[in-house]
């Protein structure tokens, strides 16, 4: 994931369960930060349904929410919650990506820690290097996207090239109000100290029982990406084993 946002030239969608991951969301700053940067939109569930959940990944998510709109200089960022026409909160359990019409993603890791390297997962990934295979993924996004809010996707395709973007196609096909911005929530003392040492959503192993070492971890490869420029930290954090 983290090679891919760095080589994105337009769009990156991004749609899972959970957000917790401060390494992909500072790549993601990166691009953001970019004149000519890439839209980033993420579709993700309003809240978590259980309180365990709701407790930890939505405050660790709402803290990388707000880094990424503070990085927004250009207005090309975009996070919401999906619900249905009545407005019943739509859980999201998928784990997809797709960066621009080259590469899409799906499989059962989440963008948080957990999927970095504590649990176990599985993705198929699928490049095109053909003019066929670019119109399929483009296709592909465009339908997930249009789906919640009730178009075709080539509405969306549609969209995209009438208003110069993803983001700003979503903003003039969501008339209905069918995908909402995910507001980071009320965050307590407890919160914060929750969301700051990420609890419950170790790294790997290692750090399970020392949410302390977990960020100095996290947050030593996040200095690394801003220090050394997101493209080359990048794929220095690739290659290491």
């Amino acid at each position: 994931s983290l090679a891919s946002i760095a080589a994105d030239k337009d769009t990156i969608y991004l749609e899972n369960q959970y957000f917790t991951s401060p390494l992909i969301t500072e790549a993601l700053a990166a691009r953001l930060g970019e004149p000519e940067g890439p839209d980033v939109v993420l579709v993700s569930t309003g809240h978590a349904p259980s309180w365990f959940d709701h407790l930890t990944m939505d405050r660790a998510r709402g803290a990388m929410i707000w880094r990424l709109r503070s990085a927004d200089i250009f207005g090309r960022f975009r996070a919401f919650w999906p619900a249905t026409e009545r407005g019943r909160t739509v859980i999201v359990h998928s784990k997809t990506s797709v960066f621009d019409d080259r590469i899409a993603r799906v499989g059962s890791a989440n963008l948080n820690n957990r999927s970095g390297g504590f649990d176990t997962e599985c993705e198929l990934a699928v490049a095109a290097d053909d003019e066929a295979g670019r119109l399929a993924i483009g296709a592909f996004r465009d339908r997930l996207v249009g789906h919640f809010m009730g178009c075709t996707g080539d509405a969306v395709a549609k969209a995209r090239a009438d208003f110069g973007g993803l983001a700003a196609a979503i903003d003039a096909l969501n008339r209905d109000g069918r995908l909402q911005p995910i507001e980071p929530p009320h965050v307590s003392a407890f919160g914060e100290f929750i969301a700051k040492y990420h609890l419950g959503d170790p790294q790997d192993p290692k750090d399970s029982w020392n949410p302390i070492r977990r960020r100095e971890r996290l947050y030593e490869a996040v200095r690394g990406l801003q220090l050394m420029g997101a493209p080359a930290a990048i794929a220095a954090l690739d290659d290491a084993p």
